[in-house]
């Protein structure tokens, strides 16, 4: 390989790795999900192994990415969003139930939320908040979908996830006889 070929293939690497991370997928997740097998993932993101335009597409597509995510090497900035799941971790009506369990103080920056998702209901896309806010859920019961921009994630019961909305965002529950219910922190910038 020229030295380019090794900087794209690291810089891929690097990438696949830390979007696989954040979303909390194993290597043995992404490979069921993308259909490239757990050995050849482990070679990409070792930088041991370049992979081929399809490669990269399959593995965007698994992570809820676009390919350029992956071959910029995540430059962009850090993942938006960053998953704990169940197993790894130490108010209002329209359309879905939502209580507010108030901020810790009247001048506080963070909000408690407890949201009712009804069976195959999309929340948003709500508009981005100011820079640095960031959101923090868990999933008590049920199963939801999180996008943050361009990013997804699926959550279910016992999983928890950190969010930085200052980009478009929104919850789906795609179960269709089941409500999700989520707890919301929101730490404004």
């Amino acid at each position: 390989m020229s030295t380019l070929e090794d900087e794209i293939s690291l810089r891929t690497g690097r990438a696949v790795k830390q979007r696989r991370e954040a979303a909390g997928f194993s290597l043995r997740a992404l490979a069921a999900r993308s259909g490239i097998s757990s050995s050849m993932i482990s070679d990409i993101e070792r930088g041991v192994k370049s992979p081929t335009v399809v490669t990269v597409v399959r593995l965007a597509q698994a992570l809820g990415v676009n390919a350029a995510a992956l071959v910029d090497g995540g430059s962009d900035s850090a993942p938006r969003i960053r998953v704990l799941r169940r197993d790894e971790a130490a108010g209002g009506e329209e359309p879905a139930r939502w209580q507010s369990l108030g901020p810790a103080s009247p001048d506080s920056r963070i909000d408690f939320v407890r949201y009712q998702i009804p069976p195959a209901t999309v929340l948003g896309p709500s508009a981005a908040h100011a820079a640095g806010t960031v959101e923090h859920m868990h999933v008590a019961a049920g199963t939801v979908r999180i996008t943050v921009g361009e990013e997804t994630a699926e959550l279910s019961a016992g999983d928890s996830c950190s969010c930085r909305t200052d980009a478009p965002h929104g919850v789906e529950n795609p179960d269709p006889s089941a409500e999700a219910l989520i707890y919301l922190i929101v730490e404004r910038g």
